[in-house]
């Protein structure tokens, strides 16, 4: 028995007649009745036997029933499975680095749960763990910083943006109106180094590096938010992402300023190279490239 001969015995099984079978699939009562006969035929016993104009099921088809039960939810459920995949319901898993996450993902992963009812997995690393993710399958896509990335991982430029400059707000009136890297290394307060082996860390080491290739950080931390803490003790100042600084600009211990000339930096989105996109993650990337 095909799927459409089950289709067409349980329709019976449910309605009684041919005609409610026929309404139930959208078909002529013809094309049930065919149907009924050629399964009758192929299993070489009757399922149905006619009294007083209806469908009255024989011995062996309320023996088959259970089965055709089963086998017919499994039906549904891997229709309405098609359906959702179709329509982009899926499971996304996601990546990004902290800030990235709380600041860029979260009100498009908000907004598209509302709206299509997807579920979401948000982790957060850094590049590197990011990276092997995506080439483990354990990530279906990632935000990270910079434009770099490493064979069989594809990177697309999301968005464009400029290192800030945290102070002690009480150091602000000892400082230019606009602050150069010159100024920053002829401070008396040092420069919070971040880890070279993130991306905004090796831009701000080779920015200060192109100036003074003796320059050392006494404290280096590997995420921005240490160093914007640090600044507000007065440890020293911050070279950091905009989203990092802006949490710090009601606090009335920091103080945000512009670096001139601009140190530029980029946020890619990052696939695998060779696992194909699904409907939702396209749609995800296209939600967030919209929300700039």
């Amino acid at each position: 028995m095909n799927l459409r001969q089950l289709e067409v015995f349980y329709a019976i099984m449910q309605t009684g007649t041919v005609s409610g079978a026929a309404r139930n699939l959208h078909v002529s009562q013809p094309n049930v009745t065919r149907i009924l006969a050629h399964t009758e035929q192929q299993l070489g016993f009757g399922l149905f036997e006619r009294v007083k104009g209806r469908l009255v099921p024989t011995v062996e088809a309320k023996t088959l029933l259970p089965e055709a039960e089963k086998v017919y939810q499994q039906l549904g459920q891997f229709r309405s499975l098609t359906n959702k995949v179709k329509l982009g319901h899926q499971h996304l898993r996601i990546g990004a680095p902290p800030i990235l996450a709380t600041k860029l993902l979260t009100p498009v992963i908000a907004q598209m749960s509302r709206d299509q009812e997807l579920s979401f997995e948000l982790l957060t690393a850094n590049r590197d763990e990011l990276c092997a993710g995506l080439l483990k399958h354990e990530l279906d896509v990632a935000i990270a910083f910079g434009d770099e990335a490493p064979p069989a991982v594809l990177a697309e430029t999301l968005l464009t943006q400029s290192l800030k400059v945290l102070v002690p707000s009480d150091r602000v009136d000892h400082l230019p109106t606009e602050l150069t890297l010159d100024d920053l290394i002829n401070s008396p307060l040092p420069i919070i180094g971040l880890d070279s082996r993130d991306p905004l860390g090796l831009l701000l080491h080779q920015s200060l590096i192109a100036r003074d290739e003796h320059y050392h950080h006494p404290i280096s931390v590997r995420g921005y938010s240490a160093a914007a803490e640090l600044v507000k003790h007065q440890a020293g100042l911050a070279i950091v992402d905009p989203w990092t600084a802006a949490q710090y600009q009601d606090d009335e211990a920091v103080c945000m300023l512009p670096l001139k000339p601009d140190i530029q930096f980029s946020v890619s989105i990052l696939c695998a190279e060779h696992s194909p996109q699904s409907i939702a993650v396209k749609q995800f990337i296209s939600a967030l490239q919209c929300s700039f």
